[in-house]
């Protein structure tokens, strides 16, 4: 898992794995330019994980998804 960013105010922190697909991205149906897809998720201070759904192309591809 790769680290994206990190909210301070609500203390979390974003990470993205590249997966390898045969398919393209749920919000605009392409792939990254490395031929892979991205699986994101949230990680909190306290340790816990929460893997969002959908394999994007880009983090902009994510947050429009996802409404951020």
């Amino acid at each position: 898992m790769a680290y994206i960013s990190r909210d301070p105010f609500a203390r979390t922190e974003l990470h993205r794995q590249s997966v390898e697909v045969s398919g393209g991205c749920d919000w605009c149906g392409q792939q990254h330019k490395s031929g892979k897809l991205f699986q994101y998720r949230t990680e909190s201070d306290g340790g816990r994980e929460n893997r969002h759904t959908g394999l994007f192309c880009s983090k902009s591809c994510h947050d429009a998804y996802h409404g951020h």
